[in-house]
């Protein structure tokens, strides 16, 4: 069996307009087919991976969508399918890597010449700000969880929704402010967990390591140093 895997960058698209995009692809797909999402929400290439192969699929070509499509990632994204075959101790498909679409010059041709509904705008005063966007919200702690691609491959969105979840088994929820984030680097340190105002950062791997951090971290008040890889304002020059 061949199979397709769309590979999606959207950072600030709402997963109702991934999921509508997402479904759009695969119903017009020559054959079986997935979308990933490669940051923000959504299992990442890997799970594809693995549900594709476990289906049978001897053949899975990665397909880039986005115009343009970042350069980095068409640099990483083949080495990160490279690291999941490389760990396959059964048989394995043949994997391959399609060239952003940006070089099809007939799909950059319909791009630009393609007939969309238009609508119109009109004056609006202060039309830029946005309702409720004034001051800054009233949380102890703020926690910046990177979804950025490297760390989504990671199973990051998981961890957002476990650390989530701990946080109200634990009654801190009104306390903290969850935002995830694009890539806070260091990337082959994470899934990262920035938090502030303490300036600390964590490797939070698993639903142990959630627990960890919510249990020292925000209800006892304490630094779990199994899970601490690095604090603002220290140096990364050598003495």
């Amino acid at each position: 069996m061949d199979a397709f895997i769309y590979l999606i960058s959207a950072n600030y698209v709402s997963q109702s307009r991934f999921r509508h995009l997402a479904n759009a692809l695969i119903e017009a797909a020559p054959t079986e087919a997935r979308a990933v999402r490669l940051e923000a929400s959504g299992d990442g290439l890997w799970h594809a991976l693995d549900d594709l192969t476990e289906q049978g699929a001897k053949r899975i070509e990665l397909r880039p969508i986005g115009l343009p499509f970042s350069q980095s990632l068409e640099n990483w994204l083949p080495n990160a399918a490279a690291s999941w075959l490389h760990r396959r101790t059964i048989t394995a498909p043949e994997l391959f890597f399609a060239k952003p679409l940006q070089m099809d010059s007939d799909v950059i041709r319909a791009a630009a010449n393609a007939d969309v509904l238009l609508k119109p705008i009109r004056p609006k005063p202060s039309g830029e700000l946005g309702k409720g966007w004034d001051s800054p919200p009233a949380f102890r702690h703020h926690l910046l969880v990177c979804a950025g691609p490297r760390c989504h491959l990671k199973d990051a969105p998981n961890l957002v929704d476990a650390l989530k979840k701990e946080l109200g088994h634990a009654g801190k929820s009104s306390e903290c402010l969850v935002a995830t984030t694009g890539c806070l680097f260091p990337c082959n340190a994470g899934p990262v967990i920035v938090h502030y105002p303490h300036g600390d950062w964590y490797r939070v791997e698993n639903l142990d390591d959630i627990r960890t951090f919510v249990s020292q971290a925000l209800c006892a008040g304490t630094t779990p140093r199994s899970l601490l890889i690095h604090q603002t304002g220290d140096t990364h020059e050598p003495a």
